[in-house]
């Protein structure tokens, strides 16, 4: 209904923001990440948003990425999992963080969250890993002259390295660390990786 606000930043707190869009003053509920990237009162803001409307509840929900507003949607998929949970995650741990906790089953770094508890982190865990691809696990460099082909080369990496007998985790820890010391092919990271891994770097 309301795919997202582009308008002036009123006021924010720790809950979320006040945005006004051509005179209309919007209470947007935000995810601490989010919150800490918006620009002082009075400067220009725009977020994706989710209305959420249940019998006498209607909340509007708002999120500085695509990618947040898809995690947001998939954690509130899950039964059990409220909206108020679902931003209560997403301030903990950024879409990325919580694609590879998903992915790597691990329970414990989703039950860190504000309000969620071992079982329902345990919940996330089983409801969702089928559902998350291992790019999202995978954090696009700020900057890079081929965003698409590195994105594209670290998940084929990491697949790699599963398929090979690493954990997820371990594969996207090595494959990031390699990353981030220059522009490589997918057998060039596979191929340090490896070498890291058995060498326990």
């Amino acid at each position: 209904m309301i795919a997202f606000l582009k308008g002036k930043l009123v006021s924010s707190d720790e809950n979320g923001a006040i945005i006004e869009v051509n005179g209309v003053g919007f209470n947007v509920i935000m995810p601490s990440i989010d919150i800490n990237k918006l620009p002082e009162a009075g400067g220009d803001v725009f977020v994706y948003t989710y209305l959420y409307v249940r019998e006498d509840v209607m909340d509007l929900f708002g999120f500085s990425n695509k990618e947040s507003i898809k995690y947001f949607k998939k954690l509130i998929s899950v039964s059990g999992v409220g909206p108020k949970a679902a931003v209560a995650l997403l301030s903990a741990l950024t879409p990325s963080e919580l694609a590879l906790a998903i992915i790597s089953s691990d329970a414990k770094a989703i039950g860190k969250a504000k309000g969620i508890g071992p079982k329902m982190a345990q919940r996330i865990v089983l409801e969702l890993k089928g559902k998350v691809e291992t790019e999202d696990a995978i954090e696009a460099p700020s900057q890079s002259a081929q965003p698409t082909f590195r994105a594209s080369a670290d998940s084929a990496a990491v697949n790699a390295l599963i398929a090979l007998g690493s954990s997820p985790s371990e594969a996207q820890k090595t494959v990031m660390q390699i990353s981030k010391e220059g522009n490589f092919s997918t057998e060039e990271i596979i191929r340090e990786a490896l070498r890291r891994l058995s060498n326990g770097i």
